[in-house]
């Protein structure tokens, strides 16, 4: 597996001018975006122009994938001269007859569909170890077999005098310069290109790209499941706590992530996403004896500003050396929200920082009520996702997180105090009055008060937050959704009631609606429809004119993420959601729906 480190990475469509080569192009790409690692997908000519589809930083991998793309060129073919580049740069070495615009426009047919073509002299393909082109250029003599092509494509545009502009679209290894050599072949005579511009490489059109004196960072698309899909490959999301195991290499399994995939080897490559929505790399799905087998293509790091263990590393010694030699400060719960209540523990613990201490969370992947009474329960508040994302902007450094099972449930108040003393250095911990933990919640505040004289840790109890004379509790906040009350559910969760749509698999029902069944253990407000915000993980808006144009808007930044809101009529009904909006949609991935009342 090879490991990358995080840089600027995306891919830029550059309109290239007529007389650069495409390697000065990509010089231009660099000093603007103040990278070294760019990758062309393919080279136009010095004499040519159009587009250029820049791959920078780790995209450079997918090189492979763009190559591959069909295109499509506008060409001025010159009859009645020959080069010996076949292009206006070359030296003319044959002369012959101008064809009528009758004679050019009935041969174009004979070239559509798979035939075969030599490519020109003046190449970069290798002969013998060298380079065609400077094999030519040396005055030797250079044989280059045929090779198979398609043209899907092809259509006199104009004729004029002794010119023919004609469009080609074609696959790749197609050299245009042939192209207007076997024409002029079929009319009885001879000629070379003129003029080339590429209009278009699989779905990138030139009309999308930016000028060399343009470039900035704006125009760097990034890598989204839309644009995965264009090359040809399938998106995955890893959950929340498998972002470690992938980050190190270790083997992957479906469970990994939070969709299942493995049903359909169609195509064989994967995007893979963080939870937060940033590219990760790409793994690779075979069949192997029946079986999906996964593969690990490369791997892009993930900046974390916290770091993530699972009970099993903490359990087994994993957890970090230097957190545990400073001391950590810590609190436990399901903290299904982050409300009001939950903020004064945290406070308590973040406090400790000015002792020293390192502050993190013990939590869980869902609400222990969950675990309880799985059939009666409404569902959580918020995603784990969502819960770690909070916990990482409040300044915590680490959270435990507890996949809970009847294993875990059995440890003793006792043990499992002790060995995050031993195993975390726990040096300070702040519980509310009623917290409990070991088996069967026997261990109470007063027990536990106890454990810490012994094993040399300080304990707070911290009291309630009581909100319009109730207190603050995720229940509450449950039972305010259900009702529909989410102006308390803003103001005791300190921000809306946010369905993650991580995951989701959208269909598009017109120009201006898309529906999901949800998926995950998140709460749902009961049937109807709301007025909601939607956010989307991107950086253009999708228009009818192109699929990489878009108007400039304002989105909201964070260091893992872009992403724009748009206001929408949001439909419940039996686990279903429908978004219709009233303008177009928008690109990228949908990344929450924030509910905010009744329609």
């Amino acid at each position: 597996m090879k490991k990358l480190n995080s840089d600027v990475s995306g891919i830029v469509l550059l309109a290239k001018q007529a007389g650069k080569t495409s390697f000065s192009s990509l010089s231009s790409v660099k000093r603007a975006l103040g990278t070294t690692k760019v990758g062309h997908t393919g080279t136009l000519d010095s004499f040519a122009e159009g587009l250029l589809v820049v791959l920078v930083g780790h995209l450079t991998h997918l090189v492979p994938h763009i190559t591959n793309f069909s295109k499509t060129y506008e060409a001025l073919i010159e009859f009645g001269t020959e080069t010996d580049t076949l292009d206006p740069t070359g030296q003319v070495v044959k002369t012959g007859k101008i064809p009528t615009k009758e004679e050019v426009a009935s041969v174009l047919g004979e070239f559509w569909g798979e035939t075969e073509q030599v490519p020109p002299a003046f190449s970069a393909l290798h002969v013998d170890g060298k380079r065609a082109s400077d094999l030519a250029r040396e005055g030797k003599s250079v044989e280059l077999r045929a090779r198979k092509i398609t043209i899907s494509s092809i259509r006199l545009l104009d004729f004029s005098d002794k010119w023919a502009r004609i469009e080609v679209s074609c696959s790749k290894g197609t050299y245009i310069r042939s192209l207007a050599r076997d024409i002029a072949a079929k009319c009885g005579t001879v000629a070379h290109l003129k003029e080339l511009r590429r209009t278009r490489v699989g779905p990138f059109e030139l009309k999308d790209a930016v000028a060399e004196e343009s470039l900035s960072f704006s125009s760097l698309f990034p890598m989204t499941s839309e644009l995965a899909s264009l090359c040809g490959m399938d998106s995955a999301i890893l959950s929340t706590r498998s972002v470690s195991d992938f980050c190190n290499g270790r083997p992957l399994s479906a469970k990994m992530f939070v969709q299942d995939f493995t049903s359909d080897a169609s195509k064989k490559e994967i995007a893979v996403f963080y939870p937060n929505g940033e590219f990760g790399g790409v793994i690779t799905r075979s069949l192997s004896k029946n079986h999906i087998k996964l593969s690990y293509g490369f791997v892009i790091q993930q900046k974390q500003k916290m770091h993530i263990y699972s009970w099993e590393q903490v359990a087994g010694g994993r957890f970090s050396a230097e957190f545990k030699e400073k001391g950590i400060s810590l609190t436990i719960g399901s903290f299904d929200g982050s409300h009001l209540g939950h903020r004064s523990l945290f406070s308590a613990v973040l406090s400790q920082k000015e002792q020293g201490l390192v502050p993190g969370v013990l939590t869980f992947t869902r609400s222990l009520r969950g675990y309880k009474n799985p059939t009666e329960y409404e569902g959580d508040v918020v995603s784990l996702s969502q819960k770690i994302d909070s916990l990482s902007e409040m300044g915590f450094a680490f959270a435990v997180v507890v996949d809970f099972s009847s294993e875990f449930g059995r440890i003793e108040g006792h043990d499992f105090l002790n060995l995050l003393v031993k195993n975390c250095g726990l040096k300070y911990l702040a519980e509310g009055s009623d917290f409990h933990c070991g088996y069967k919640g026997s261990c109470g505040m007063e027990e536990i008060k106890k454990i810490a004289a012994e094993s040399g840790f300080s304990v707070d109890t911290i009291g309630s937050v009581i909100f319009e004379g109730e207190r603050v509790s995720s229940s509450r906040i449950r039972k305010c959704v259900l009702n529909r009350e989410f102006a308390l559910v803003q103001k005791m969760l300190l921000k809306p009631f946010e369905l993650d749509c991580t995951g989701f698999l959208w269909k598009r029902e017109g120009e201006k609606v898309i529906s999901a069944k949800k998926t995950g253990r998140q709460l749902l407000p009961p049937d109807g429809t709301y007025r909601v915000s939607v956010l989307f993980y991107t950086f253009k808006i999708a228009s009818s004119e192109g699929l990489m144009s878009g108007l400039e808007e304002t989105y909201k930044s964070g260091e893992a993420q872009n992403y724009r809101a748009a206001k929408s009529d949001c439909t419940l009904e039996n686990g279903n959601l429908r978004l219709a909006f009233s303008d177009n949609l928008i690109s990228g991935f949908v990344r929450s729906v924030q509910f905010y009342g009744n329609n």
